[in-house]
């Protein structure tokens, strides 16, 4: 223990001892001990001063301060040590006191909140707020200390923080690692990776975001890569009216990077035609409740779209769908939101063979639409509805078209039957299905007219008249 009171007395007498995070972590442990057994110096109730030393060491909560009458000795106090204050907020104007004061440890305490920012102090190099559970801090908290030279704010509760004003001589160390960086809500953090003469982050490459979207990922990534988004938003004509958003990182196992996916929301924009560019790692676009007749940008752009996976068209003027069929970018697609458009069909047969082979497709929406429900499409329709279930809205798809039969006209489809969609034998064939029967019987006709040359060439060897006229013969 004596040996242990000598190596604190010796490094506390400079900032070496709090820099070093093995030495804080045992810190207020060693120091509590020295506490219970009252061996130093103790007039101060809840403190003790180590003998021929100018450090006070005090623990619980410090509104002692506010009432202890023998201000000058406070004074003299160089390095000050405060461990488990268990109060909800710590006021920080306490401190005003300590006019000496070189060194400041407040540590393994309950406190959320500084009541008020530090005092003007002079002397104050050295700040080590670690260890609690700080969960709010005002970004002039340390505007009035102009010898300030390391903030240290390690482990404590921090989702977000106020950008630092320091009004030092030189330039602050500020360390930041161990809190839980909302990076969702990331405007309140964005100053952590900017450049700035007054402060260093020096651990700004170790800090990892926590919020659920983010949680992981590395802080100053997130941030570059938001601002990166902003900026090509901004500059891109098509999206200057619409919002980017970035989605998530992606860790890339064959890089061992992590990767961004970002989203572009157009929705409501006054949009005819789809953006000519997008940020590179699109992976979802909402361009909902705009004014879009075709799709074929899909199809025919598809180094734009390539990667955008999941698009929303929602309530737009689409009448036609027929590009998909052979489309690569339909083959790749994850969710396509048709919902509220003018179509009366779609190709079922193709959806049928993307829908079979696809290992990503997850949702498609497709009421709200002008469905015509005859009898040679209605079937092929309900069909796909009731054998896929990434059909989100099967169930609210209803006939809805004025070329439909009075008596289904509105009805929901799922609810139909063929004979409901199709009278007493009645058979509906297309134009290909005609074209088949017919070709069916001109071979049927042509084989037996084979057969029958055959057979009288075999019993009279008399040769077909095609091939007596035909003036090779």
């Amino acid at each position: 223990m004596l040996s242990y009171h000598n190596k604190i007395c010796k490094d506390l007498e400079t900032s070496n001892f709090f820099r070093d995070q093995r030495n804080v972590n045992q810190l207020c442990d060693k120091l509590g001990e020295f506490y219970e057994e009252k061996n130093e110096i103790s007039r101060l109730p809840k403190c003790i001063r180590f003998k021929n030393t100018m450090m006070l060491y005090c623990q619980g909560e410090m509104e002692n301060f506010r009432n202890y009458t023998n201000k000058p000795k406070l004074e003299r106090i160089e390095t000050l040590i405060v461990c488990y204050h268990n109060a909800t907020t710590f006021d920080a104007s306490l401190l005003k006191y300590f006019v000496k004061m070189r060194n400041l440890f407040i540590g393994y305490s309950s406190f959320n909140q500084f009541v008020n920012k530090l005092p003007k102090l002079e002397s104050l190099t050295f700040i080590n707020i670690t260890r609690n559970e700080l969960k709010t801090l005002k970004g002039d908290f340390f505007n009035d200390l102009p010898s300030v030279n390391t903030i240290d704010l390690r482990f404590n509760q921090l989702q977000s923080v106020e950008k630092i004003q320091t009004n030092a001589n030189s330039t602050v160390q500020i360390f930041l690692y161990g809190n839980l960086w909302n990076c969702s809500q990331s405007k309140a953090i964005k100053w952590i990776v900017g450049n700035d003469l007054k402060y260093i982050i020096v651990d700004k490459k170790k800090l990892n975001c926590s919020d659920s979207k983010f949680r992981a990922r590395p802080l100053y990534m997130v941030i570059n890569y938001k601002n990166s988004l902003t900026k090509i938003c901004k500059e891109t004509e098509d999206l200057r009216n619409c919002t980017c958003h970035l989605s998530f990182l992606r860790f890339d196992e064959d890089s061992h990077t992590f990767k961004p996916v970002a989203s572009v929301n157009c929705s409501g924009k006054g949009f005819h035609n789809f953006p000519e560019k997008l940020p590179p790692y699109t992976n979802t676009l909402f361009i909902d409740h705009n004014k879009i007749r075709s799709i074929n940008a899909l199809c025919f752009k598809n180094s734009t779209y390539s990667n955008v996976h999941d698009i929303y068209l929602e309530y737009n003027e689409i009448r036609d769908v027929s590009v998909l069929d052979n489309c690569q970018w339909f083959e790749n697609f994850r969710v396509l939101n048709l919902k509220g458009n003018l179509l009366e069909r779609i190709p079922v047969f193709a959806f049928v063979n993307i829908i079979e082979k696809s290992k990503h497709a997850s949702k498609l929406l497709l009421s709200e639409n002008n469905w015509i429900c005859s009898c040679r499409y209605a079937p092929r329709l309900i069909k796909l509805c009731q054998k896929y279930d990434l059909i989100a809205d099967k169930r609210k798809i209803r006939c809805r078209n004025e070329k439909n039969d009075e008596n289904i006209n509105g009805r929901l489809l799922m609810e139909l039957t063929k004979n409901d969609v199709c009278k007493v034998n009645q058979i509906v064939l297309n134009k290909y299905e005609i074209m088949s029967i017919v070709f069916f019987i001109l071979i049927i006709l042509l084989l037996l007219n084979l057969l029958y040359d055959w057979y009288r060439y075999k019993s009279s060897g008399k040769l077909p008249w095609i091939v007596l006229n035909t003036p090779f013969f």
